[in-house]
């Protein structure tokens, strides 16, 4: 169970006993008894509101359409929908914590990000995805982080125009496509969605979904090489992160292309604070209610020796 349904569900117990508090007269063997689970209760809901979320794991719960209430689902559908959310997830996971993916191809740290079904929780039809054998805690953590913004988009994706624009921004845009696949998936079944994730959750109501499909599928990404000229500002190994100040504009920051070796990333660090010549491979989203910042991969880094330094 998520952290957040579990708190959810403290939630629920606290007030349903406090409901009970109230209306029953003190007795000097159940009120004390009441009070303590009450204290319990407040103290495992503190506990969750400052948790860090480390185990990656998502619940996804579905309702009308292909599901018979608590009891079954579609196998073909539960397939698909199982098949497009790993997808969303191993691109993001590369994506964020990877480097900047190609368009096509294998992704990076598809291992890393592989999913597990490892439950039917209930209240309505429900199933849960997880790593049950976590060898790596760090990379387990990013997966985990990974899951919360995901589900974090699909709810933008189903609330309106400007928070699923604003949430775009921090993505890739090949997360679009499953994410496309996956809501359609959910719209041609005419299904209810909840999703929970850490501390975040989506729901989504059958004409929600329909809304948030037609949304994602009006997005559109470009892709083109561009050359700039300025400051390297430096990398970080371990996200994949660049920062590069071109002449005259502000800093701009992205990925390291997925074919630059960590050698090759230290090599570039020596040129920090230095003129450079940077060439890059820009992504830009582009939706129905306008065009938003592209996003960066580094593809190449050499120095420029006859330009004066920006700083000087």
């Amino acid at each position: 169970m998520t952290p957040l349904r579990k708190k959810e569900n403290l939630q629920a117990d606290l007030a349903g006993l406090e409901g009970l508090l109230a209306i029953t007269p003190d007795d000097p063997l159940a009120t004390p008894l009441m009070q303590s689970r009450a204290g319990e209760l407040r103290d495992e809901i503190a506990k969750t509101n400052g948790a860090d979320v480390q185990i990656p794991e998502t619940e996804i719960f579905f309702g009308q359409g292909p599901v018979i209430g608590a009891k079954g689902i579609e196998a073909k559908f539960a397939g698909q929908v199982l098949n497009r959310f790993q997808d969303i997830v191993s691109n993001h996971f590369a994506a964020k914590f990877l480097g900047v993916l190609r368009r096509a191809g294998r992704r990076r740290g598809e291992t890393d990000s592989k999913l597990y079904l490892t439950a039917l929780p209930t209240g309505s039809f429900g199933l849960q995805l997880t790593q049950p054998h976590m060898e790596d805690f760090v990379a387990a953590g990013q997966l985990a982080e990974t899951m919360e913004e995901i589900t974090g988009l699909v709810a933008a994706a189903g609330k309106d125009d400007e928070t699923f624009d604003q949430m775009i921004e921090s993505v890739h845009g090949r997360v679009l496509v499953p994410l496309q696949d996956f809501l359609d998936t959910l719209n041609k079944a005419g299904a209810d969605c909840k999703m929970f994730s850490g501390m975040k959750r989506a729901e989504l109501k059958k004409e929600q979904v329909t809304q948030a499909y037609e949304r994602v599928a009006s997005a559109k990404t470009k892709q083109e090489d561009i050359t700039l000229e300025g400051t390297f500002c430096g990398t970080l190994l371990r996200s994949g992160r660049f920062e590069f100040e071109p002449q005259g504009q502000p800093v701009l920051s992205g990925w390291l292309a997925e074919d630059i070796t960590v050698e090759q990333a230290i090599e570039m660090d020596n040129l920090v604070g230095k003129m450079a010549r940077a060439a890059l491979r820009s992504t830009t989203i582009s939706t129905k209610s306008g065009t938003r910042r592209p996003t960066y991969e580094l593809i190449s880094l050499n120095p420029i020796e006859d330009l004066p330094s920006a700083k000087g």
